[in-house]
């Protein structure tokens, strides 16, 4: 791999690093659940929380505390596990062609992980899909955090896919 596209390439993981963290941490969503007509009333009664604001890992904490620990434990290893399994592959694949060759299991590791890109970005779309059929009007409004963690998603998923090119490039020459 040429050297000005390695430093290219490693410079966008570490920014995809940077976002990814962000998009964790950040506000990703608020829950506002409402009553139908009878909201303000509930509300004042004390019938209905107040809206609450999660980012990606506080939502995951919640869910685990409040025992639904399967779904707690999927959303761990979809959306915090994998896509930083995911960026470090990528940099250790990284470091290999920097030093003139890339490991055979770091590239059948950079395989496995682009074919499962974009199932971080899938959960999220699941949980807008199911906001939207809340009852009593009850909704999920994003917020800021998650446009960062899907960012972190699709740009992961373009290193992941010019690592493997360059990677395959590189096997390429080697065999002629």
């Amino acid at each position: 791999m040429p050297a000005a596209r390695a430093r290219w390439i490693s410079a966008a993981n570490w920014l995809c690093h940077g976002i990814l963290a962000v998009g964790l941490v950040a506000p990703s969503m608020t829950y506002v659940p409402r009553l139908g007509g009878a909201t303000d009333v509930a509300r004042a009664a004390g019938l209905i929380p107040a809206p609450a604001t999660y980012s990606v890992l506080s939502g995951i904490v919640s869910l685990l505390e409040n025992g639904d620990v399967l779904i707690g434990c999927v959303l761990l290893v979809f959306s915090v596990v994998f896509p930083i399994s995911k960026l470090v592959v990528v940099r250790l694949a990284l470091g290999g062609a920097g030093a003139g060759a890339v490991a055979p299991r770091l590239l059948k590791a950079t395989a496995l992980a682009s074919k499962y890109s974009m199932t971080d970005v899938f959960v999220i779309a699941l949980l807008v899909v199911a906001s939207r059929t809340m009852p009593g009007g009850s909704r999920i409004e994003l917020e800021w955090g998650i446009f960062a963690f899907c960012a972190a998603a699709l740009l992961s998923t373009g290193l992941t896919s010019s690592v493997r090119k360059e990677a395959a490039g590189v096997g390429a020459g080697d065999a002629g």
